[in-house]
Order: structure tokens, then sequence, then C-alpha cells
């Protein structure tokens, strides 16, 4: 069967596709996201130079290394320690009480160069986003062994074919120039052959009986 745009046709639905994916990242990366990931001073601002932003709306990230009060620290190394008041009550993401070692993103007004007064905290588990990365790596080699198994690329045409499958369950890569349809097409004509043959020697068979009985021979079974 003919496709109805041809090889021109799948160049231009690619291009266009691959244009929409990239418009899409764009759009995504333009778009006003959360208050605390964007648009706001965040602690590799802040931190070098908080006296800077006393007074202004600022988002900082960091680990908390105390609890009564909130204390977060925005460096590994422990530097660039802030109070935050009010954020176990501004807690968005969980209702239980911050602990150390929780990850934190906290929105407010820097009340002084360590003090900020929260209007909304943020809370992210390490097992989540090692959840998410796992997840996806797997859904991504499961989907791609799907794929492989499956389909195959005719080179002739610059297509994705579907693989042929034998009764076994294995694939059939024909000997043809797309490599698929031609061994179950060999298939058949073996068949019709064996048949023939089949039937050519019953037909022989029986006018030899036949001539056998009209010269006198052995009656016919």
């Amino acid at each position: 069967m003919s496709e109805p745009y041809g090889q021109s046709g799948r160049i231009l639905a690619a291009i266009v596709l691959v244009g929409l994916l990239i418009g899409c990242l764009i759009w995504a990366g333009a778009t006003v996201g959360d208050l605390t990931e964007t648009q706001y001073p965040d602690e590799t601002d802040v931190t070098p130079e908080p006296t800077a932003y006393v007074g202004d709306e600022v988002a900082l990230g960091g680990y908390v290394v105390d609890t009564d009060p909130v204390v977060i620290a925005t460096r590994a190394s422990g530097y660039g320690r802030f109070t935050l008041v009010d954020a176990n009550a501004q807690l968005r993401t969980d209702n239980a009480p911050l602990e150390r070692g929780d990850r934190v993103t906290a929105f407010g007004t820097l009340e002084d160069d360590s003090t900020l007064v929260v209007e909304r905290t943020l809370t992210r588990e390490p097992t989540e986003t090692r959840y998410m990365i796992l997840a996806s790596a797997l859904g991504g080699l499961w989907v791609v062994g799907r794929f492989v198994r499956h389909w195959c690329i005719d080179r002739t045409a610059l297509a994705f074919a579907p693989r042929e499958r034998s009764r076994n369950g294995r694939s059939d890569q024909g000997n043809g120039p797309r490599g698929t349809g031609t061994r179950p097409t060999a298939r058949a004509n073996d068949r019709r052959a064996d048949q023939s043959q089949t039937d050519s020697q019953r037909t022989d068979a029986h006018r030899d009986q036949g001539d056998r009985t009209a010269t006198g021979g052995e009656p016919r079974a």
C-alpha cells in the first residue's frame, strides 16, 4: 500500500514535532512558577551579602540545622545560617514540624541579615528525587526495550517498520531490501509447492492403479 505523503511528508512531520518540542521547552521556561523558585533573590544572591537585601522579599533554600527556632544553612558546610520565623506555621507540603536535615525552601521578607519572616515554606525529601530519577530511568529502559523488540529501521524507506514474528515468537528479519515480510512469503510458497507435489504423487498413484486394473492386474482396493 502506497504512503499518502511519502518520505518528504515524514521529514516534514519530524521537523514540526522537533519544533513543537523546542517551543514547549521555551514556553515552560518562560512561565512564572512558584514564588520560591523565580523572580526573587535566592540563597546564592543573599548569602554573600545579606545586608543588601534587608527588607526585600527573598527565597532561601537550605538544610535545617536547628529546630527551636528553625535555622537553616544555605551551604553544605554550614555557612549562611538564617533563622526562619513561623517556618512550621507556613509549611505547605507537610503537616509535621521540620526536623534537622530537612531540605527547605522558604519565601518571605528578610527582616535583618540573619532572620527571615516566612510567608511560605516548602520541603522535599531526598528520597523523592531518587525515586523520580529511578522511576524515570526504568520507564525509559522499558519503553526502549519494547520498541527495539517490536520495531526495526527500514533503511530504504527511512521509516520504522514492525518486526515480523515467527511461530516460535522470534523476530524474522527478512532477506529482502526492507528486511520484513520476505520469510513469511517464502514459507507460504514452500507450503504451496509441497502441497502441489503431494497432489501430483496422489494423481500418479491413482493412474497406475487404474492401469493395472484395466490390464487384468490387481483389482482396485
